[in-house]
């Protein structure tokens, strides 16, 4: 029965599989075997399902076979794809030992390629007769107890003549999208050979699809059975290609959501369903909603582009306390497909991004993903943002722009995905908002961070009759009469339809949306060159505004982005600038633009701090600052510019070129 079915193996594989038999080259390689066509054909020839019959062993004695006069450097492994998820992790337990699984599952963190004894070779130092003894696991290295030649017992290993294997472990956790209430697990699990060589790229942070033997293992430590612990050993593990559990969406749901997305009112639909139980705050809610859909991704999904293009969006919502931003935060975190919340008041630049931990069971440092990359295609959200360190903050630079994280900490150096979307909530330096003060000069957030936010709307506490009474009826009846008449979708359907859009949909712009978008960036920035005390936009708010109209276009599931789309990205866009204050002529001061009057003002007080030092030398005396702010009030005199600020910039200018 055992050849046969080996027989049959080989004759699938080298029919089904012969293109990926013809590009083994000279390394190490993987046969994809895709297990549903494999099994049916299985099925046929010998009415037996492969793995309920110990398919997996006759796979490993045809491996095993294959490589028999292979060079190790150019092993094959032959590995089963595409098999369905059969349990969760969160679902394992003692019962399973010795279950052959399959499931998804989230790398946490992820060890250096170790080595393990495939087969060793013992040479008696009395007769010089070699032994080999092949090995049972990574650790195992049991000297023979007697020479059968001479009754020698004492043997020393032959290091060049023994074979070895890669191996790594690799701690998984349930993907946020299957966890429920934020519950997980962990699990080690073990990969051998390929899985473990330089040529398959796994890094913290990826969503991977895995298969093996879930099993229960002795834990030892000084040669002493002191516990158990599960581990999984894996038979493979690949990273999941598309943004969610995609397998998840049925046809018939993917023709439900077809149809749902022809409705005329889909938009205003989606937008109701955000955040029901939030009054107000419509606006809002539409670019959080555009935020969710995320601009088009490159076709292979790739983690930069050449253009260095992200398609992610974020979105900064400064307010005074109490005015509902965390609840805001929270409607969203039930909604989101795949999100991670966290507060800053208790998240450490480790916590956000990633850091070195030490591993129990190896005694070497590996990195383990933080927050942003764990959240990676999905959605983070920040409250308490404000709360963060400056090193935090910018910390966040990075995967905010380039979509990745770079850590170089113990020694390990590792890029890791980070393709997430950031909401954060900030509350003013001065507890409230105050609309006669620059609205940078009210946060505790660097420029550099601020500026990669591609929308920031500030929320007031404002004493309105009409308004507050709309609002405390609505807080006290847990619902207002006003929301009870908008229809929402069911979450589940939400959260399918924000997957299906993201994984299914790569609008492009229409000539139309491209020539509105272009006309709107060289007409604001003409109108800044008019007003000597304007500050025009930049590329960055131009590429801003590209994928905002691409996200709406996402909400109905188009290929195209139309003008409309382009004018609700322009709507949404010069909304968030009016509540901080500022137009789209201005909306460089949110990238620390200068305006001809400032960069006039500045250069004067750096003339006046010169000349004071080359009279006086440097470091200048208490009184010399004194005399140089009177002159820097008299420059600053009847313009909307502050004196402290413009001697502050001078100032520093100033230093950096001693």
């Amino acid at each position: 029965m055992g050849l046969k079915q080996i027989e049959l193996l080989d004759e699938f594989i080298q029919n089904q599989c012969k293109d990926q038999l013809e590009c083994i080259g000279e390394k190490q390689s993987k046969i994809n075997i895709d297990y549903p066509i494999f099994n049916e054909y299985f099925k046929k020839e010998r009415n037996l399902n492969f793995l309920e019959d110990r398919g997996l062993d006759f796979l490993n004695s045809y491996e095993n076979n294959f490589n028999v006069d292979v060079n190790p450097k150019h092993y094959t492994s032959f590995k089963l794809t595409n098999l369905e998820p059969n349990t969760t992790l969160k679902e394992l337990d003692a019962t399973n030992n010795g279950d052959f699984i399959s499931a998804k599952a989230m790398i946490k963190n992820i060890t250096p390629i170790r080595v393990g004894l495939k087969s060793a070779t013992f040479r008696c130092k009395s007769c010089q007769t070699e032994i080999s003894v092949k090995t049972k696991d990574e650790k195992d290295l049991s000297y023979p107890n007697l020479c059968k030649d001479c009754g020698g017992r004492s043997f020393e290993l032959v290091k060049e003549k023994s074979t070895y294997y890669n191996y790594r472990y690799v701690k998984l956790e349930e993907p946020l999208e299957l966890r429920n209430g934020g519950v997980t697990r962990e699990f080690k699990g073990i990969m051998k050979g390929y899985l473990a060589s330089p040529y398959h790229n796994l890094k913290a942070g990826d969503v991977v699809d895995i298969s093996g033997t879930f099993q229960v293992e002795t834990i030892k430590h000084r040669n002493k059975v002191d516990d158990f612990e599960f581990i999984i050993d894996l038979h493979n593990i690949t990273p999941v290609d598309d943004a969610f559990e995609d397998y998840r969406i049925t046809e018939s749901d993917k023709k439900m959501l077809r149809e749902l997305s022809q409705r005329p009112d889909i938009y205003e639909l989606l937008v109701n369903t955000l955040a029901p139980e939030m009054y107000g705050y419509d606006t809002i809610k539409e670019g959080i909603l555009l935020q969710l859909f995320e601009g088009s991704r490159p076709l292979d999904d790739s983690m930069k582009t050449d253009s260095m293009d992200r398609w992610t969006t974020h979105i900064l919502i400064i307010g005074d306390p109490g005015i509902g931003k965390s609840q805001l935060i929270q409607a969203i975190k039930k909604r989101a497909p795949k999100v991670i919340y966290i507060a800053g008041t208790n998240t450490s630049q480790p916590g956000l991004t990633a850091s070195a931990v030490k591993d129990e069971l190896t005694g070497s440092w590996a990195m383990e993903a933080g927050a942003v990359v764990l959240a990676d295609t999905g959605l983070l959200c920040i409250d308490e943002y404000d709360k963060l360190s400056s090193s935090a903050q910018k910390s966040l630079n990075e995967p905010m722009e380039q979509l990745s994280v770079s850590p170089a900490k113990a020694g390990i150096v590792q890029n890791m995905s980070a393709r997430t979307s950031i909401i954060a909530c900030a509350n003013p330096k001065y507890s409230r908002f105050y609309s006669d003060k620059d609205y940078k000069d009210q946060i505790d957030i660097a420029d550099s961070n601020l500026s990669r936010f591609d929308l920031v709307f500030a929320l007031r506490d404002e004493i309105d009759e009409d308004k507050d009474n709309c609002l405390a009826n609505a807080l006290l009846d847990k619902v207002s009469i006003e929301e009870e008449e908008k229809e929402v979708l069911p979450v589940d359907v939400f959260k399918k339809y924000i997957t299906y859009a993201k994984t299914s949909c790569s609008p492009v712009l229409s000539v139309s949306a491209k020539q509105l978008l272009v006309e709107f960036y060289v007409n604001t920035r003409q109108a800044a060159k008019q007003n000597p005390k304007s500050k025009p936009i930049t590329a960055r708010d131009l590429k801003a505004l590209e994928r905002l109209t691409i996200e709406k276009a996402k909400t109905r599931l188009s290929d195209v982005a139309t003008v409309d789309d382009a004018r609700n990205a322009i709507r949404i866009y010069s909304y968030s600038l009016e509540t901080i204050g500022l137009t789209p002529e201005t909306a460089g001061a949110r990238e620390s633009v200068k305006s001809d009057d400032e960069i006039r003002l500045i250069s004067e007080t750096e003339d006046k701090i010169n000349a004071m030092i080359r009279l006086y030398g440097y470091p200048l005396k208490s009184e010399d600052y004194d005399a140089l702010m009177y002159d820097v009030s008299l420059i600053v005199e009847g313009t909307d510019y502050h004196e402290s600020v413009i001697f502050s910039e001078a100032l520093r200018n100033v230093e950096k070129s001693l």
